[in-house]
Formats: structure tokens, sequence, C-alpha cells
């Protein structure tokens, strides 16, 4: 059943930016008891819309009328481990006399049962740090939750809490993310653009089949303003010629002189007054075909889709690709083994996950398998010498080059090559050319699949660590068709099943 409706009503909202643009101009919404999900790509206003919902930052020009208790979680939040639970959740500072008994009711909904309030954050896990982080947003009892990325670099099982409390939540919320599991548990989505806030009913799948019949229509409406633009300038270019004609034909009347002067200058008048008027009229009728044509080409979204040949890429079936025989790993100045008698062998082609929780050593067994790290015992097999590694960083590319010239130093391909394998992964034009360092998140995780994908011989072996993180969704998309392609053995350390499931993994490796 759902609460007493409370709202948060935003009234022609603008944001000014120090440089005097604007972020964002004229939005106009109104939220209440239903759980939303706020999506638009990175640098377009999403963290900024909730901080002034939130009162953390204040409209240029607008109001926003709050009926609601707002608790907000921020992006960037941090929590000091080397605080006790006690002192993280600030009872000590509430007024309500009962908020113990509220709290442990809290942790019981999400299994923490027997809970030790003197216990230091560092000894929890990564899944029940985030429940006390839940229950801190909880404790002031909201009416509306606003959460920013609130599923950004957790493990799995930290997600599934997240998940959980979402989908028991009955209240208002408002909620950024890129987590596309996170956003199919939500009852509506609204679309930031450069153009303003657009409302889709249903989760996050349903949005996207309402974008698609809108992408399907602006394509019939772009074609449908194309033909209508030629069109307009072939009948222009007729009246033109017509007229041309007409005004040959008067010279020729005055030059024989077989109509009388004083006509043929009322003629020439009059022909000059409707050439006039007939060249205005078709200059605006071309013009207007012109701005429609604009505006419907302006109206369709890039294509995320990514098509290029990596048949070289294509490992026999069967083939060894990585034997690894009871190793042993542990660094320096640590008395445990991060890896005791640790085996795997993974035969090709296959598209295979690493999973684990945060610091169970997934990274660190890539690293193991790249070469990068060496075991303290045991035996790392490997039968391809064609190997790629993209660590989160992306340090595979130079910052202070261009994409061009990073490409062209990585594959050894000609100049007019290196255009047209750009072009295919979706950098076009001016794109090619610019620094690795001004490229967004998702911009460089694409490059570097570009650069390394690119070639006569493209890796056998690709390994992929946490490809995902803090990426907008349609740059994720532009990831996942281009790994589609992908014919050799894909190892991919990442939280984001959806992701996962996209990219076709049919198997699993389980840290534990």
């Amino acid at each position: 059943m759902k609460s007493v409706n409370q709202s948060i009503i935003g009234d022609d909202i603008s944001f000014e930016l120090q440089d005097g643009s604007f972020l964002f101009k004229n939005l106009s919404f109104s939220l209440n008891n239903e759980k939303s999900g706020l999506v638009g790509k990175n640098g377009v206003g999403k963290t900024t819309l909730l901080k002034l919902l939130a009162g953390e930052l204040k409209p240029t020009i607008g109001k926003i009328n709050k009926q609601a208790n707002i608790s907000y979680l921020p992006q960037d939040y941090q929590l000091d481990i080397t605080q006790t639970i006690f002192e993280a959740l600030n009872i000590k500072n509430n007024s309500d006399h009962g908020i113990e008994d509220k709290i442990i009711n809290h942790f019981k909904k999400m299994n923490f049962i027997d809970i030790d309030f003197s216990r230091p954050l560092k000894t929890l896990s990564g899944g029940e740090r985030m429940k006390v982080v839940i229950v801190k947003l909880l404790i002031s009892n909201p009416d509306f939750i606003i959460l920013d990325e609130p599923t950004n670099n957790l493990d799995y099982d930290s997600k599934s809490i997240v998940y959980e409390i979402i989908k028991n939540w009955n209240k208002g919320l408002l909620v950024v993310s890129h987590d596309r599991e996170l956003l199919n548990l939500l009852d509506q989505i609204l679309e930031l653009t450069p153009k303003g806030l657009s409302v889709y009913g249903g989760n996050y799948d349903s949005y996207r089949m309402q974008k698609d019949i809108e992408e399907e229509a602006l394509e019939k409406q772009l074609v449908t303003n194309k033909e209508n633009f030629n069109k307009t300038k072939k009948q222009a270019q007729k009246t033109k010629e017509k007229q041309e004609k007409r005004s040959s034909l008067g010279k020729k009347s005055r030059d024989t002189g077989s109509e009388s002067k004083m006509a043929l200058n009322t003629m020439k008048g009059w022909a000059e007054k409707t050439s006039s008027k007939l060249e205005k009229i078709h200059k605006e009728r071309v013009g207007d075909a012109t701005k429609k044509l604009k505006e419907a080409k302006e109206r369709i979204l890039p294509k995320n889709k990514i098509n290029v040949d990596l048949s070289e890429t294509i490992v026999p079936s069967g083939k060894l690709i990585i034997k690894i025989k009871d190793i042993n790993f542990s660094y320096k100045n640590s008395s445990k083994n991060l890896l005791s008698d640790f085996n795997l062998i993974i035969h090709g082609p296959a598209h295979i996950a690493i999973n684990g929780p945060n610091g169970i050593g997934k990274t660190t067994l890539v690293k193991l398998i790249t070469g990068e790290l060496k075991p303290l015992s045991g035996e790392v097999y490997l039968g391809v010498d064609r190997i790629s590694y993209l660590d989160q960083g992306v340090t595979i590319l130079d910052s202070k080059k261009s994409l061009f010239d990073n490409i062209k130093e990585l594959s050894k391909l000609e100049d007019y090559e290196v255009r047209v394998w750009l072009a295919r992964f979706l950098f076009r034009a001016d794109d090619a050319f610019k620094k690795v360092s001004s490229l967004s998140g998702g911009e460089r995780m694409r490059a570097a699949l570009a650069c390394v994908l690119a070639g006569e011989k493209p890796p056998q072996l690709l390994i992929l660590d946490e490809p995902t993180n803090n990426l907008d969704i349609d740059s994720i998309e532009r990831i996942e068709s281009a790994l589609l392609n992908f014919k050799g053995v894909l190892i991919v350390i990442s939280h984001d099943n959806e992701f996962l499931n996209k990219i076709g993994i049919d198997r699993e490796v389980n840290l534990l």
C-alpha cells in the first residue's frame, strides 16, 4: 500500500554555470510516490539536478517546492572505516529516544542480526558497510529518497542489498544510475537531455522500447523531409528556369521592336515583380524544408552499434588457452595468501566472467595470467601469444597524444585505414584527432578497444577489468556491440550483470 502523497515539484528550473552558460533550462516536473530513474549522458546535469532537489544547490531561475522529508545519498559519499557502527550512524546527535530500536529493526530487515554497535567499520564486509549506509539513510524516516549512482564500484552482494531496498520501498524515490538491473526495478524513467526533461512510464526496458519506436518514427520523418526538400528545390529551379526563359523572350521582343515600348516596359516590370515574388516564395519554401530536415536530423540519436570484422581473433574450438596449476600468491608484507593452490583451465573460444567480492583477488588473477605478476609457486601456461589487457585506467593509451596517433602507433595501419577503422568505432571526422586526455570515460574505453583490435594481428585473448565503471548507458552499449564481434577468448571482471549477459558470457569463475 502506497503512503500518503508527498511531492517534489520543479517549476521552470534553470541552472547557470560559472562561465555564464546554462547546464539546463526551463525544467518543470512533479515527483510523487513513484520510484523514478533519471538517465542521460554524462555531463548533461543529472547530479546537479539531484543536488538542487536535495537543497545542496539553488536554481538560478525557477522554484522547487518540497512537501516531503528527503534523504539524499550523494555519489561521492565515503565512510570513515576507523569509526564504529555507532559513530557512523551518528546516533548520539539524534533526538529520537527510540532510535536504537528502529536501527536494530532496519538491520534485521536486511538480515544483519545481533549487531554490535561498537564494531569498527573496517572489520565489516563491503555488503555489511552498505547496510550501514542504507540504515543511516533511513534513520530520519524519509518520505522521499534521492540516490546518486548507489551501486557504483560495489560488488554484486552489495548491489543486491540496494536492489532489495528499492524493491521494498513504498514511498517516493529518485535515482541516477547506469545500472540497468536497478533501473528495471523502477516505475518510470526520466530522461535529461540538452533539450529538456522527458518522462517515460515503466521500467528501463519499457523506456528503451518507447525510444526505439520514437527513433523509428523520426527516421521515417527524416526520409519524408529529405524527399520534400529535394522536391521543393526542384520546383524552385523549374520556376527560375521558366522566368529566365520569359525574360529572354521579352528582351528579344524589345530588340526586334515587335511590341510597343510602353507595353514592353509594363511587361518587363510585371515580370520582374513576379520573378522577385516567386523567388521569395520558393526561397522561403526551401528554407523551411532545410529547417525541417535539420530538425529531423537533430532529433535522431546516434546509433550505438559498432560493426567490425574481427575474424582474425578466432581461436580453434577446444584449443588450450590458459592452464593455471597450483599457484600461490601473496603481496609483500601480507601474512596470508590471496590465492592458494589455485587451478584454472580455459579452452577456446569462450567468454568468461571472473566473479567475487571486492578485494578477493580478481585483478590479481588477471595480472598473473598476463605475466605482470609472478606466483610464489605453481605454473601459468598460455596457449596464445596475442594478448591484450585493458585495466580500469585504460593505461594502454598515451593521454598526451591524439586518438589517431595512438591507434597508428599500436596498429601500424596506413593513415586512410586508421580513419576508416576509427569511423567504424564511431569516431568520425575531427573526433579522430582529439587528444586522449580530452575523451570521456566511455570514449577512452571505446578508443582502447579500437586500438587493440586494429591491425592484422588483433588479440586472441582479451582481458577487461571493470570496463563499464562510471560510464553512461550509451557508452556501455557501444562497448557491448564492439565485443559481440570478438571471436577469441574474452575474460571480463565486472559486477554489471546486464553487461555480462549482453556480451554473451558462457562461463563464470568464482573466487571465494
